[in-house]
């Protein structure tokens, strides 16, 4: 168990360490836009999932911390609209990180009449 645990800790930073540019992101989102369509094409979908809840969770931020109280950046919203969004960023951006990808889907989200 301690070595499970080592590990992981030297393997968080390293996967921080490997962004240059841009906010600081944990899990999937120093991973580049190639690795979340790579994992659309995978029969197993833990990855995509993985990727899709990164997602979802860069949108409860946005809403718990920079939004008003009551504010929903996704309102009106289905699953289907962000899959779609981000397979098209990601296909366009190859070499974007799917942490700037979110980013961009929130400017997205943001410019939507609500």
């Amino acid at each position: 168990m301690r070595i499970a645990v080592a590990l992981a800790a030297l393997t968080l930073p390293a996967a921080v360490a490997a962004q240059t540019s841009g906010a600081v992101t944990y899990g999937p989102g120093h991973k580049l836009c190639s690795d979340w369509s790579a994992a659309e094409a995978k029969s197993d979908d833990h990855d995509y999932m993985a990727n899709r809840f990164f997602v979802a969770g860069v949108m409860s931020a946005y809403n718990l911390y920079v939004s008003p109280p009551g504010y929903d950046v996704g309102k009106g919203l289905k699953p289907e609209d962000m899959k779609a969004f981000m397979h098209a960023e990601c296909a366009t951006h190859p070499d974007e990180t799917i942490g700037a990808a979110a980013a961009a889907w929130i400017d997205h989200l943001k410019a939507r009449p609500q």
